[in-house]
């Protein structure tokens, strides 16, 4: 995280520093971005730099948490149809607020991807169970629970499953985007949403048909299958 000499500083020059750390993170992997060209884009010397942060894993750390505060919003700010989501209605809200991130932070949205295909989140530990999950245990427990609600199929492997959706939600959002024409660019602009929008919902429906088709139960297999 940022040393206090980092905070204290005025929120535009944060917002300078910010605003560059993000534009090289997004062109580049962390590996390979430059503190030199982090701090000529910004204006600062590059002594300031390490007043601010102990290395680039600092700051970097510090731009993924910008991250994961402005993709809350997004997924904070969609409407609510129900309180109550089947498996795939919430699938289809977390793939939204991938596109609507995209759309409205292309940069965040780029940053978040590059750091999921270098370092995927391959498991976690369960909080409540303390058992190895895998991903970052969200598409898990949605899975867990669409299988006990009868959404998803019992034979479906939850681990390889939540891995491959987690790896989706950041790698679709830019086909789908383009696939949104010219609506794209009004969400981008904050003057229209993906849930109004009929073009963008229709792409949505053939999403969670895809889905389904891989993921669902059918019909009369799961009747066969609890009537045994």
């Amino acid at each position: 995280m940022p040393k206090e000499t980092f905070n204290k500083l005025s929120e535009e020059k944060r917002h300078q520093i910010e605003t560059a750390a993000i534009a090289e993170f997004a062109s580049k992997t962390p590996q390979c971005a430059s503190v030199n060209a982090i701090v000529s884009a910004a204006g600062i010397a590059k002594g300031s730099f390490y007043q601010y942060f102990e290395n680039m894993d600092d700051l970097y750390g510090h731009i993924l948490s910008i991250v994961r505060q402005k993709k809350l919003e997004i997924v904070s700010n969609l409407p609510l149809e129900s309180v109550s989501l089947d498996t795939f209605r919430y699938l289809r809200r977390v793939f939204l607020a991938a596109v609507e991130f995209q759309l409205r932070y292309p940069q965040l949205a780029s940053i978040e991807r590059v750091q999921r295909l270098c370092s995927p989140n391959l498991s976690s530990i369960d909080p409540e169970t303390g058992e190895r999950m895998s991903g970052d245990g969200r598409f898990h427990a949605f899975l867990t629970q669409g299988i006990l609600h009868d959404d998803i199929a019992t034979w479906v492997d939850v681990d390889m499953a939540a891995f491959i959706l987690e790896i989706i939600e950041g790698g679709i959002a830019p086909y789908l985007a383009e696939r949104m024409g010219g609506t794209a660019n009004e969400i981008a602009a904050g003057r229209a949403s993906s849930i109004d929008d009929t073009h963008t919902q229709d792409l949505f429906d053939n999403l969670m048909d895809i889905f389904e088709a891989g993921l669902g139960r059918d019909p009369q297999i799961r009747k066969d299958f609890y009537s045994k």
